[in-house]
C-alpha cells in the first residue's frame, strides 16, 4: 500500500511540488532500494530477537512513515517514503523463514501471502485517486496509515502472547558463503528482474495509460486491476511449484505472459484492458515464484533468511533502477514508446534466469565451505 498509492495520482503531486519525472520516478524507486540496501540487516535481527518481533518492529516505520507523508511538503514526502520502505525491507526478507520455519504446507501459505500482497496493492492503487479528489493528494497518502495502525495492533498481539519466536533465531549465520553460490545468484537475479519490471509498471502504468488518452479514474482502476488481476497467479504458482519436479515451466509460462501485455500495450493501446489483465497474471506468478524460489532452494529455515536476504538486497537494488530510469528515458524521448520496449526487452533475461533458477537443487547449507 505504501508503494501503490502513489503512481495513481503522481501526476497531481509533480504539478504540486513541481518535480521533474525523473524525480518522481525516485519517488517510486526510493522504497524499492530501500528493500534491497536493508535487507541485509533483517536475518541479523532475526537471530537476535526472533522474526516474529522483527516483523512487529517492522510495521513502527512503516505506520510513521505513511502517515508523515500527508504533511505535503516535499521533504515529508519523500523522508516518509524511505521511512516506510525501510520496514517493508525488514518484514520482506523475514516472511519467506517465517513460511519456511512454521508452516509445512509453504506453497498454500506463500500464496496467500502473495494474494494479500496484492489485494492490498489493489485497493490502493483503486482508492487513492477517489480519496484524492475529496481530501488532497496529502490525505490520499496518509489515510493508509490506517491499515498500518491496525497491523501493529494484530501482529503486536500475536507477539505478546507467544512466549518465544520458534524461527529464524540463534547461530551466527554465513550468509556471505551464498556470494560464492550460483544457484543463489540465479535466485537472486529472478528477484532482481522480476521486481524491476513490476515496480517500474507500477510506477508508470497509470502515466502510460493516460498519455494513451484514458483518464485518471480509469487509469488508476488498471492499476487497480494490475494489482489485484495477479491474485489468482500468486495463489496458484506457489502451489504448483511445490508439486512440481522443477519450476522451469512456470518461469517461462508467466514470463511469456508480460512480454505479450507489454507487447500489447506497445501496439494496440485501445485494448489496454486485456494486456494488463495478462500483465497482471504474469506479474502475479513471478513475484509468487520468486519468493517460493527461496523457500524451495534453501535447506533450512535460517538458510532462507539468508537467501532471501541476499535475493532481495542485490535483487531490489537492481529493481529500484526500473522507476527512475524509466522516467528518465521519458524525459530523454517525450514519449513512454522507449520505455515499453526497455521492458520488453528485459523479458528475455528474466526468462534465462527463471530458466536457471527453476532447476531442482538447494544452496550450500550454513556448515558447508
Amino acid at each position: 500500500m505504501a508503494v501503490a498509492s502513489v503512481p495513481p495520482i503522481i501526476d497531481e503531486v509533480q504539478r504540486e511540488l513541481g518535480l521533474s519525472a525523473t524525480a518522481a520516478g525516485f519517488l517510486t524507486a526510493a522504497p524499492v532500494l530501500c528493500f534491497g540496501l536493508l535487507a541485509p540487516v533483517a536475518p541479523v535481527l532475526a537471530r537476535r530477537f526472533g522474526a516474529e518481533r522483527v516483523v512487529l518492529l517492522a510495521l513502527v516505520p512503516i505506520l510513521v512513515g505513511v502517515l508523515g507523508r500527508g504533511a505535503g511538503s516535499t521533504l515529508a514526502l519523500f523522508a516518509g517514503t524511505l521511512l516506510a520502505g525501510a520496514g517493508v525491507a525488514a518484514a520482506n526478507v523475514i516472511v519467506p523463514s517465517v513460511v519456511k520455519g512454521r508452516f509445512r504446507r509453504s506453497g498454500a501459505i506463500t500464496g496467500v501471502y502473495v494474494a494479500t500482497l496484492t489485494a492490498g496493492a489493489a485497493l490502493a492503487a483503486g482508492l487513492t485517486v477517489p480519496i484524492e479528489r475529496r481530501l488532497g493528494w496529502e490525505g490520499a497518502l496518509a489515510v493508509w496509515a490506517i491499515p498500518a495502525a491496525a497491523a501493529v495492533l494484530v501482529v503486536g498481539a500475536a507477539v505478546l502472547r507467544q512466549s518465544g519466536s520458534p524461527t529464524a533465531r540463534g547461530g551466527e549465520g554465513n550468509a556471505r558463503r551464498l556470494l560464492g553460490d550460483a544457484l543463489a545468484w540465479q535466485v537472486t537475479l529472478y528477484m532482481g528482474l522480476q521486481s524491476l519490471v513490476f515496480y517500474a509498471a507500477l510506477a508508470w502504468l497509470p502515466s502510460i495509460l493516460r498519455d494513451s488518452g484514458y483518464g485518471a479514474g480509469t487509469a488508476g482502476t488498471l492499476l487497480a486491476l494490475y494489482a489485484l488481476g495477479g491474485v489468482p497467479a500468486s495463489l496458484a504458482v506457489p502451489v504448483l511449484a511445490t508439486r512440481m519436479g522443477d519450476q522451469r515451466l512456470l518461469a517461462a509460462a508467466v514470463t511469456a505472459l508480460e512480454a505479450v501485455a507489454l507487447l500489447g500495450l506497445l501496439l494496440a493501446p485501445g485494448a489496454a484492458v486485456l494486456w494488463v489483465l495478462l500483465f497482471a497474471l504474469g506479474q502475479g506468478g513471478a513475484i509468487s515464484l520468486a519468493l517460493m524460489l527461496m523457500v524451495l532452494r534453501a535447506p533450512d529455515a535460517p538458510r532462507a533468511a539468508e537467501l532471501s536476504a541476499m535475493a532481495q538486497a542485490i535483487g531490489y537494488s537492481v529493481a529500484a533502477l526500473g522507476p527512475f530510469l524509466l522516467g528518465a528515458l521519458y524525459d530523454w524521448t517525450g514519449d513512454w514508446d522507449a520505455p515499453l520496449v526497455a521492458l520488453l526487452a528485459l523479458t528475455a533475461p528474466l526468462a534465462a534466469v527463471g530458466l536457471a533458477a527453476g532447476r531442482v537443487g538447494t544452496v550450500r547449507a550454513a556448515g558447508r565451505v
